[in-house]
């Protein structure tokens, strides 16, 4: 008895000093990701102002998510409910924390929470780390590892940058509480005292999440792992039919698809892993010992089989019958075969798969220490550390098919990098004192330099704030646009635009849009880039006849539509005079009359054609691009090599503008064209700029566009802002770079909209 006290209090005593190096690394976390030198706290990213939306939405209903009304604005004409699956869980509790300051503060204070939610998600995430792997190894300097690893984590801090609402990564946190309630619950033999809030945690991973199919598959396969390890036993079986049994009741509360019994791949699945679980149990009790033996060869003998026949039946299957079962992100990772014909996942960067220098830049050592991690989960762990190897490893294998799912993995990698370097330290330690300090001291390296990069990736503008160009300055133009956009027109406006900017203007503008950043419907998509690049009269057609929207003037004429695009444009200013490039120049160099684009441009000459289904080639002329390249080369290569180097490394950059006559006559191009050309000035045709020497430089001259005006579509608003400037080459000329809004009304031809052309700069 007295030994049973001693261990105890020794257990209190470092329990409490556990709490100031969690806090300590906690607060690191928190730093790291929220203090910024030059950028204000912001709602971040594009998916995140729509959960911030959802969040308003169940606010306004009092917080009752069964109250929430139809967000009539997504996917234009028909509007849909709420997207419950997905999004429902963290914008509900949004909600939550903000009712009590609603009545005062408004939509302020549903703003407020969730920009400081992911300074909660910061801290949360160090905490979940340590417990789960301290639980796991039962040994402090692992959990440490583990937390430390989360706190200076650069995937995390690119991803969950303030104001981001990243619902994976609440996921992932989530998860990593319930495993250590899990573990304690087995440690302890205390099913019903963890397993009931380890259900509770799992039920909200579910929610705010929305990943349960791939939650409830790691079970199974978790499951099966324990069995053909023969560590199955009663406690496990009760924990888990405890926490599924709870998980399963919540879950028929949930205004959503995953309510109990309602799905096969949650409601079935949760009790199958049960029943399996008490089979296994059952079969140990009363089978003869040489068939309990044999058992486990079965049972990895099926689990193979299904495994090679689940795989192939997925790759050979056709995909229109196969992603009927198995969702299409997952099919793609699945079947690279069918991957590579997807649109979205050969033009959105998310859905990319990524190189192993790419997962070693997001992951760093960390990914290396996770296979020590997955080593030890199989030699030594129970049901909670195997589910946490199988999540581990379908993360990290579908992180590198499509990285969208990166800062969920980040937090799966420290942990089970965590238990890495217990294992590494331990196994090291029994024969070499010195190596254990060498491992911890690379360890520790690592982490400084990803501290360093994770500091550095918090200290950006947000997405809106710098128009989403990738310039590390702010800019309004975006905000000027979307301000205008919500003030100055009719609220049953109707926006159309590429869907990367969907969430900002449905949200922020308060009207319905054509697309937007979640939309699963592949022909609004492909309507919009073939808008885009098609002439004006097609562009009007497809209004017309696909959405019955008519042109302002016409006697059809009901709602207002507004075409939204944005990019760079430069001013050059030489002797006075004012000439325009549609782009801007490479890195702010040398300016020698050739651009590229950070905007629309580049994404109708690459995304958007591959969407809609069109030829690269029948828009950008790579012919002439080379022919470009080689007649410089020819010119100075010999006599002025520096130039020559200059000249084609921007010639090669100028791809998407190295247009053929159909992009000329596009209508993204020609709204561009015609919208520069109002500001005063000459706009100067891509792929005519000559250059040649002179006594003080270069002069650049290039011939300009002929006038656009077009019929269906005024010019309603622009908005410029300046993000830097240079010297031209050529008798003391300047260049300044804007970013550059347009907003242009459907208009019948003949007629003019009210208010013809407001410029912002």
């Amino acid at each position: 008895m007295q030994s049973t006290k001693r261990v105890t209090r020794f257990e209190w005593v470092t329990r409490l000093i556990d709490v100031p190096v969690i806090l300590g690394i906690t607060l690191v976390s928190i730093l790291i990701r929220a203090i910024s030198a030059n950028w204000p706290l912001a709602i971040n990213g594009f998916d995140s102002w729509y959960l911030f939306y959802n969040a308003n939405l169940i606010a306004q209903a009092g917080g009752n998510w069964y109250a929430v009304p139809p967000d009539v604005h997504a996917w234009f004409p028909w509007g849909y409910f709420i997207e419950l699956g997905d999004t429902i869980g963290l914008p509900f509790f949004v909600a939550l924390i903000s009712l009590p300051f609603i009545g005062t503060f408004g939509a302020n204070a549903v703003y407020t929470v969730a920009i400081f939610s992911d300074i909660a998600l910061a801290g949360l995430g160090v905490i979940a780390a340590f417990l789960a792997v301290e639980s796991i190894t039962e040994n402090r300097i692992a959990g440490y590892a583990a937390a430390i690893v989360v706190a200076v984590s650069p995937a995390l801090t690119y991803k969950n940058v303030l104001g981001g609402l990243p619902k994976d990564s609440w996921g992932a946190v989530l998860i990593l509480f319930t495993i250590y309630l899990f573990n304690e619950a087995l440690k302890k033999e205390k099913p019903l005292f963890y397993g009931i809030p380890a259900g509770v945690l799992l039920f909200l991973a579910e929610i705010i999440w929305g990943g349960n199919t791939y939650i409830d598959l790691s079970l199974i396969i978790a499951a099966f792992i324990i069995i053909l390890l023969n560590r199955n036993n009663e406690i496990v079986s009760k924990t888990y039919a405890v926490m599924a049994i709870t998980t399963g009741f919540l879950t028929s509360f949930a205004p959503n698809e995953i309510g109990f019994l309602s799905g096969f791949a949650h409601g079935l699945s949760m009790i199958f892993v049960g029943i399996l679980l008490y089979a296994d149990l059952y079969l140990k009790n009363n089978l003869p010992k040489e068939l309990v033996d044999s058992k486990n060869i079965l049972v990895s003998a099926t689990i193979v089989l299904i495994f090679v026949l689940g795989i192939a039946g997925a790759v050979l299957a056709k995909p229109s019958i196969a992603t009927s079962i198995i969702p299409s992100r997952y099919y793609a990772i699945i079947n690279p075969f069918f991957q590579i014909t997807v649109p979205i996942d050969k033009t959105v960067a998310e859905y990319i798969p990524q190189s192993i220098t790419n997962m070693i830049e997001d992951f760093g050592i960390s990914l290396f220490l996770a296979i020590g991690g997955i080593y030890y989960s199989l030699k030594k762990s129970s049901l909670g550390g195997i589910w946490l190897l199988v999540l581990g490893v379908a993360a990290i294998f579908g992180t590198s098919e499509q990285p969208y799912l990166f800062n969920y993995t980040a937090y799966l990698v420290a942990a089970l990098a965590g238990i890495g370097i217990y294992y590494i330290v331990s196994s090291l330690r029994q024969s070499n004192r010195l190596a254990p300090i060498l491992v911890l001291s690379l360890f520790a390296i690592s982490l400084v330099a990803d501290a360093g990069l994770a500091a550095t990736g918090s200290d950006a503008p947000q997405a809106i704030d710098n128009s989403a160009t990738g310039f590390l300055t702010t800019n309004y133009a975006w905000i000027n646009a979307i301000d205008w956009l919500n003030k100055c027109t009719p609220a049953h406006s109707f926006i159309l635009s590429w869907w990367d900017y969907g969430y900002w203007l449905e949200t922020l503008t308060n009207k319905t849009v054509i697309d937007e950043n979640n939309t699963l419907n592949g022909t609004q998509i492909k309507l919009m880039a073939q808008i885009f690049l098609n002439n004006e009269s097609y562009a009007a057609y497809v209004l017309e006849h696909y959405y019955h929207v008519y042109p302002y003037g016409n006697p059809n004429y009901t709602i207002p539509a507004y075409i939204v695009t944005y990019d760079a444009v430069t001013s050059q200013v030489v002797n006075g005079q004012l000439t325009w490039y549609l782009g801007y120049p490479p890195n702010f160099g040398p300016f020698f009359g050739y651009t590229t684009s950070v905007g629309d441009i580049a994404k109708a000459m690459g995304a958007m054609t591959i969407i809609a289904g069109y030829n690269e080639s029948s828009f950008v002329n790579t012919t002439e691009l080379i022919s470009q390249i080689n007649a410089t080369e020819s010119t100075y290569g010999s006599t002025d090599p520096t130039l020559a180097s200059g000249l084609i490394s921007q010639i090669e950059n100028a791809q998407p503008f190295a247009w053929t006559p159909r992009a000329y006559n596009s209508l993204i191009v020609q709204m561009f064209i015609e919208g520069t050309e109002s500001l005063g000035g000459k706009v100067i045709t891509p792929f005519t700029t000559s250059v040649a020497p002179t006594n003080s430089g270069f002069q650049v001259t290039g011939t300009p566009l002929p006038p656009v005006e077009l019929s269906y579509f005024q010019p309603a608003y622009i908005a410029l802002y300046p993000v830097g400037s240079g010297g031209v080459p050529n008798d003391g000329g300047t260049y300044t770079v804007y970013i550059m809004v347009l907003v242009y009304q459907f208009v019948q031809p003949g007629h003019v909209i009210p208010e013809h052309v407001v410029e912002n700069i």
